[in-house]
């Protein structure tokens, strides 16, 4: 599925346009709900995977929750789920 939390095909944080790399924003046992709902970012390589600031890098874990709470908040209103649903389908709250 499109991604739910942006129209353009850009890095959601530095805005560049060229060597992206999709990111499920939820990993793990939900990759492929974060398929399923949308729930994915473009990223260029240092803020995904190439560098230790990126989500999936040792100093990223602030990163990644950031993008897992405007993830949860995207999800919410698009599909009008409380957190309760949200937590049901993703096991956590991020909020």
């Amino acid at each position: 599925m499109k991604s739910i939390m942006q129209d353009k095909k850009e890095c959601y944080i530095t805005k560049r346009t060229t060597g992206l790399q999709e990111h499920h924003i939820f990993g793990g046992k939900n990759r492929k709900l974060s398929e399923k709902y949308g729930l994915k970012v473009w990223l260029v390589p240092e803020m995904h995977n190439a560098s230790d600031e990126g989500v999936h890098g040792k100093n990223g874990t602030r990163l990644s929750l950031e993008l897992k709470k405007e993830a949860q908040r995207a999800a919410m209103k698009q599909y009008g789920w409380s957190k309760q649903k949200f937590m049901e389908i993703f096991g956590k709250n991020y909020l």
